[in-house]
Parts: structure tokens; C-alpha cells; sequence
């Protein structure tokens, strides 16, 4: 049977169950001993500002928050990478704090959020969507890879977090 999930913008009454998701998957990146999110990042503050600017998203099955992520418009840390290149010219949208609960993964939510940001990046004309992960972000690097978006070099977040860049076209 066909699971009805639905995603849509988070509400401010969602940040509880969004740092409950976020804090599980920092859980996760500790024991692949990434580093990744284990400085605080992303704050709820972040996230509540996200909300504020209709940029974050949830899944959710009924009432439960099962995945997460923001979508912007543009990251200035994309600007010049420390390696490789962009791809693509243009517009582009930007995914960051993206977290699947532990209880939902492995069940292809993951694949449908970033599906969604494709199909949101091609009704408003975006050029590509651009994302970064660590190295030893495993899951994420194959997620990325398996949908699509190819390696093109390495970010630098916040001055010091070295990141791999990854990008799909949007036709």
C-alpha cells in the first residue's frame, strides 16, 4: 500500500518536531564521525528563520514530521569554489539541513524530497539545484549520486567547513 506523505512549507508550530528530526540525524553524522552539525548547526534559530522566510520544508505522514529541509535561492558560500566548478549557469536553488528521521529511512523519502525540489526548481525556471555534504556522509553522497546530481568540487561553508558540491541540471 502506497504511503500518503505529504510536504509542505513548515509552520512555526512545527520547530519542535523539526529539532527532533534534526537532533536524530545528528546523532547519525556523530557516528559516522563526520563532524557534520556536531558544532550546534544548524540552530533552531536558523531554522526558525527559515520558516519565517518560506523556505523550509516538512514531510509529514498526518501529523508526523518525518523528513526535513530548507530550500533557498542562493548560498554565497557557492560563489567560488575551493576546487572543480559549477556546471551550470543561472538561477539555481540550494538545499541545506536536510534530515530524514532514523525511523523513516531506507524508505525512499529522502529520493521524493529532493524529487520535489527538482520539480519546484523547474516550475520557477531554476537552472540547476545545488548541494553540499562531508565526506564521510556516506548515505547522503549515495542519495545524491542515485538521483542524479554529480560531485563537482569542494565548498567552503562558514569559512572552515570543507564540503563536497554536488548539482543536477533542471531541463
Amino acid at each position: 500500500m502506497e504511503t500518503n506523505y505529504l510536504i509542505e512549507l513548515a509552520k512555526p508550530n512545527d520547530l519542535e518536531q523539526i529539532m527532533k528530526v534534526i537532533d536524530d540525524a545528528r546523532q547519525l553524522l556523530k557516528t559516522q564521525n563526520s563532524g557534520q552539525w556536531q558544532d550546534g548547526t544548524p540552530s533552531e534559530n536558523t531554522i526558525r528563520q527559515d520558516i519565517l522566510n518560506k523556505a523550509f520544508y516538512v514531510l509529514k505522514e498526518g501529523i508526523k514530521i518525518l523528513a526535513v529541509m530548507a530550500v533557498l535561492d542562493y548560498e554565497k558560500d557557492y560563489d567560488q569554489l575551493q576546487s572543480g566548478s559549477w556546471q551550470v549557469a543561472g538561477s539555481y536553488f540550494v538545499i541545506h539541513r536536510f534530515a530524514v528521521t532514523s525511523s523513516a529511512r531506507q524508505k525512499g523519502i529522502a529520493s521524493k524530497m529532493l524529487q520535489f525540489v527538482e520539480h519546484l526548481a523547474h516550475e520557477k525556471q531554476q537552472a540547476a539545484v545545488r548541494i553540499d555534504t562531508h565526506e564521510k556522509n556516506i548515505p547522503m553522497i549515495n542519495l545524491l549520486k542515485k538521483n542524479g546530481y554529480r560531485a563537482v568540487g569542494v565548498a567552503i561553508l562558514e569559512g572552515n567547513k570543507v564540503r563536497i558540491a554536488f548539482e543536477k541540471p533542471i531541463q
